[in-house]
């Protein structure tokens, strides 16, 4: 019931009951004999059980009253409490709605490098010697892989006549078995070639510090096992290099460790007297 009908109630009550008592004294007390001011008086006394009724009755109805503001301040309080519940679930919602977006924006800008890298991989060039006239061009991974040997060949080994019929016998330096000659020769490299090597090595360190940066994903591994898998066994070694040199100490190595990037080179296209620095590289 609600409290408006329950006010026209009591009032409607207790009008009633007034009447109802006024009438029964007025029958009880018919025919009156004489009207005067004590005996109006001595009437209205009469009223005197109605006015503590009254009384207690208004009394019980505060009382009533505070109780019901009561449970309606109760009810209040759960509804508050709920609604906090149901923002407090809206926001989680909205905080993993939140996450997801980050994730699909980056991994959008992820495979979007990606095909950049390889773009840039295919925009390798190498031209070859000359040999019978013609000299040889190579693009993309082949390019990698004839730089890759040229710098072992040409940078890390020198030759020597043997035999006395035009013949020469490669050896390897014996400066290159330490890294600062690794370093000076591979530095002397790039200087030639590094036009052709210099966009996608920035390129790859550029993709790896994506994801590094990514402080939002829970398995790095996973993008930069992607990128590891792009990367032909030439372009691991010759990276394992660009590493050691100045132009990728700085920056490039910390980030190849840290995400094992070189974790599948395969020693057998390193050079043998370069396998100690390899292993201490993988270690540091």
């Amino acid at each position: 019931m609600s409290i408006k009908n329950l006010s026209i109630l009591l009032i409607g009550g207790v009008i009633f009951t007034v009447l109802v008592y006024a009438g029964v004294l007025i029958y009880l007390t018919w025919p009156i004999s004489e009207l005067s001011i004590s005996n109006s008086g001595v009437f209205g006394d009469s009223f005197g059980f109605l006015t503590s009724l009254f009384s207690g009755l208004a009394f019980a109805g505060l009382i009533i009253t505070i109780v019901m503001q009561k449970k309606e301040l109760s009810l209040q309080r759960e509804e508050l409490s709920l609604t906090r519940e149901e923002l407090s679930g809206q926001k989680q919602e909205m905080q993993a709605q939140n996450e997801t977006l980050k994730v699909q924006r980056f991994e959008n800008t992820f495979f979007k490098m990606l095909e950049l890298l390889e773009a840039c991989r295919k925009d390798i060039f190498y031209k070859g010697w000359v040999m019978m006239g013609n000299a040889p061009s190579y693009e993309g991974r082949d390019a990698i892989k004839h730089l890759y040997e040229l710098y072992i060949d040409s940078f890390l080994h020198y030759y020597i006549e043997e035999g006395g019929y035009g013949e020469r016998k490669k050896v390897f330096k014996e400066e290159c078995k330490t890294e600062e000659g690794i370093v000076r020769e591979y530095n002397e490299f790039y200087k030639q070639y590094g036009d052709e090597l210099g966009q996608y090595y920035r390129t790859l360190y550029n993709v790896l510090k994506l994801v590094d940066r990514a402080h939002f994903l829970d398995e790095k591994t996973i993008y930069t096992n992607l990128v590891r898998a792009q990367l032909s066994r030439y372009e691991l070694s010759l990276l394992f290099y660009n590493c050691l040199s100045d132009y990728g100490k700085e920056k490039m190595a910390p980030l190849v460790k840290e995400y094992k990037i070189l974790k599948h080179l395969e020693p057998s296209v390193l050079q043998e007297d370069n396998m100690d620095i390899w292993y201490k590289f993988n270690v540091e």
